[in-house]
């Protein structure tokens, strides 16, 4: 639930656009609601250091500034300084932060929209109420973007499609085709991507045994090489993948894509297997086949542009939990993630091709 609607006037916006990855993507439906009610205005897009590169592209916004406030207090008094300078007259958080609020605050910035949590409804002007659990009070699991479709609610505006965007320029596409001569991999070839990490933490890793058992079934009945995406901190679970894979893999552990080659590389792909994690919406954002195994999270926060993905979890006792890791096998594997066996997660790529075939059919 959100507060009553209320029409803002504004000709400087400030978004501070979500930390986690996928997040940003899924709030990249909400940032074309503010565009689309407010295009005259001029709207800056202010994300953390490293995520400016991910919206790349996108008309949703004029100007990006990074925030790097957590950096310290001079960074943060910079920030402030600068935010001041510019003279926004609306500032809408998508971030659930007291130190972005209490920034926002001393920049003078007049109307600050956001939810209530993290501290943050005490420098916000207008503060949107989310929906709760009568028992514990705390956030009621729903989709993210209808999470973030009721900020452009809480705007005046009508929430959109919901369907994260993502874009990838020229100059990006001429990047890509260098990356790919750099990994020899062929101009119109189709790759499986194979995401084996997750920022949260380890609980949410399917064992690399079983992952590179899949990918190996995956690329004889395909044909198709595989292709490793790891993220930063995940150079150990890619290269176990690969020292347990018996069909050729292009490790990108040494030669990280970074987020901006990430989009066209996920775009051009046949099919994507991926955890719980920002690849998977960079799949949803480009229409691409994509299978999630998921453990210790929550499948209602993400429960939305499923039409071409399958997420493959099991319930069990302990879960959802939410926890990075598992608080009963302390290796970070849950009971969640170790039950999933490769045999189920294949059966399930084949129906979700059968059912991608017969959507494109009717």
């Amino acid at each position: 639930m959100v507060a009553e609607k209320q029409q803002f006037s504004a000709k400087r916006i400030l978004v501070r656009g979500p930390n986690p990855v996928g997040d940003l993507v899924m709030a990249t439906s909400a940032f074309a609601d503010i565009r689309h009610g407010f295009p005259d205005a001029e709207i800056t897009m202010c994300v953390r250091p490293g995520r400016g590169e991910l919206l790349e592209g996108l008309d949703s916004f004029d100007e990006l500034l990074v925030d790097d406030s957590s950096k310290g207090f001079r960074a943060f008094a910079r920030l402030a300084r600068e935010i001041r300078r510019r003279q926004f007259d609306l500032a809408v958080l998508f971030t659930n932060s007291f130190r972005t609020a209490l920034l926002l605050r001393l920049s003078g910035v007049p109307q600050r929209v956001g939810y209530r949590k993290g501290g943050q409804h005490l420098f916000l002007t207008n503060v949107l109420e989310p929906a709760t659990d009568s028992e514990t009070g705390r956030w009621a699991p729903r989709p993210m973007s209808e999470i973030y479709g009721d900020i452009s609610a809480g705007l005046g505006l009508t929430p959109g499609d919901g369907k994260p965007r993502l874009a990838v320029t020229a100059e990006l596409e001429e990047r890509a085709k260098a990356k790919r001569a750099e990994l020899a991999i062929g101009e119109d070839e189709k790759l499986i991507g194979l995401a084996p990490g997750a920022s949260f933490g380890g609980s949410k890793v399917w064992p690399p045994t079983l992952l590179a058992q899949l990918a190996d079934r995956v690329s004889r009945e395909r044909g198709r090489r595989s292709i490793l995406i790891a993220g930063p901190g995940e150079d150990a679970i890619a290269d176990e993948v690969v020292s347990c894979m018996e069909t050729p893999v292009i490790n990108t552990a040494n030669a990280p894509l970074g987020l901006a080659l990430l989009k066209p590389i996920v775009r051009d792909l046949e099919l994507l297997i991926t955890m719980d994690s920002g690849p998977r919406h960079f799949g949803a954002a480009f229409d691409v086949p994509t299978i999630v195994v998921m453990g210790p999270t929550d499948p209602v926060w993400t429960d939305s542009n499923l039409d071409f993905s399958d997420v493959v979890r099991h319930d069990v006792p302990c879960g959802p939990c939410q926890k990075p890791v598992c608080p009963i096998q302390g290796d970070g594997h849950m009971i969640c993630m170790t039950e999933i066996t490769p045999d189920e997660v294949y059966e399930r790529i084949q129906q979700l091709d059968r059912r991608i075939a017969a959507d494109a059919g009717s």
